[in-house]
């Protein structure tokens, strides 16, 4: 079965949505403390961004990450401005159970010093380029990527940016070993998630699909 993982960006406090991951499309949700539980009544695992440490790599949203592990007390996966060792260790001793990486999947010091056990890469992917830096930067290819990172780290995400917030899916062809995969971007019904799950993906993130009564998983 397809582990579901719905998703709260957090942006200067607030739920929202980025369509194509652009803040020029940003949509305001709400309480992300509101949508945390609301989701656990439901869902046993939680995706969450702090985007403005994605963006900025200054995390702004840290005391709200840290209310909703608090009262859900579910599985979370939190990424956003993860970008040296200390980011890392602190987002683990607030009881983040697992961190994701982007821009910092680059450096080498991080790679050779990280438990792995705690670790999500996130390969962000734009017309076959891996997006890091808040994603203004794509120069380097998602296969290159992944080769870089295997015997490193187990668990990734794989984001097709342009399908955020397009309710249509885009992927095609498998290229990880026995990694456990996640795939965002576009999410909206069963019938994705069977495609996903034959592609061999472990997860998918849900978010808009979520948050506008769009999904209908069964």
């Amino acid at each position: 079965m397809m582990d579901i993982f719905p998703a709260i960006d957090i942006y200067n406090g607030k739920a929202v949505f980025l369509t194509h991951g652009k803040l020029d499309s940003i949509k305001i949700y709400g309480d992300p403390l509101k949508y945390a539980i609301q989701f656990s009544e439901k869902y046993k695992r939680l995706h969450i961004v702090d985007l403005n440490g994605a963006f900025t790599g200054k995390q702004k949203n840290m005391d709200i990450i840290k209310k909703i592990i608090n009262e859900t007390g579910i599985y979370t996966q939190v990424g956003g401005g993860f970008r040296t060792l200390t980011d890392i260790e602190n987002g683990i001793s607030y009881g983040i159970d697992s961190i994701i990486i982007g821009t910092a999947t680059i450096d080498d010091k991080i790679l050779e010093n990280i438990d792995k056990n705690h670790i999500t890469a996130s390969i962000d992917v734009v017309n076959g380029k891996t997006a890091i830096n808040g994603w203004n930067d794509t120069s380097m290819n998602y296969l290159e990527l992944y080769e870089r990172l295997k015997s490193k780290i187990n668990r990734f995400i794989y984001t097709s940016i342009k399908s955020d917030g397009t309710f249509k899916i885009n992927f095609g062809k498998k290229f990880w070993e026995n990694e456990y995969f996640i795939y965002a971007g576009g999410v909206s019904n069963g019938n994705d998630l069977d495609y996903l799950g034959r592609k061999g993906f472990n997860g998918a993130i849900i978010g808009k699909a979520l948050y506008e009564g769009e999904l209908n998983v069964g």
